[in-house]
């Protein structure tokens, strides 16, 4: 397994599909999250092979929510990926 991390945002539907692949985000309005997403200040994507595996993004400072927000599939969760998108975004936090 070699992850790529990429400083842009994935298209919508390679974010359509990470999600729809999420059982916990399945009910979530994928539009809304996407557009979210892309109007952050930084965002990071992982992919595997060039499929959207993982983003990671900083909270603007007008969000109530402050820090990063990241989600990885669940194949990919305790395989460090989050540790190493968590320590580029907070480099912009």
């Amino acid at each position: 397994m070699k992850i790529a991390l990429d400083n842009v945002a994935p298209t919508q539907d390679a974010f359509q599909q990470m999600l729809s692949c999420m059982k916990e985000e399945s009910g979530t309005d994928a539009d809304l999250q996407y557009e979210i997403y892309c109007s952050s200040p930084y965002v990071i994507a992982a992919y595997d092979q060039g499929k959207l595996v993982g983003v990671g993004r900083v909270a603007a400072e007008h969000e109530t929510q402050s820090g990063c927000q990241i989600a990885v599939l669940n194949p990919y969760r305790g395989r460090e990926i989050e540790d190493y998108m968590r320590k580029l975004l907070s480099v912009h936090r």
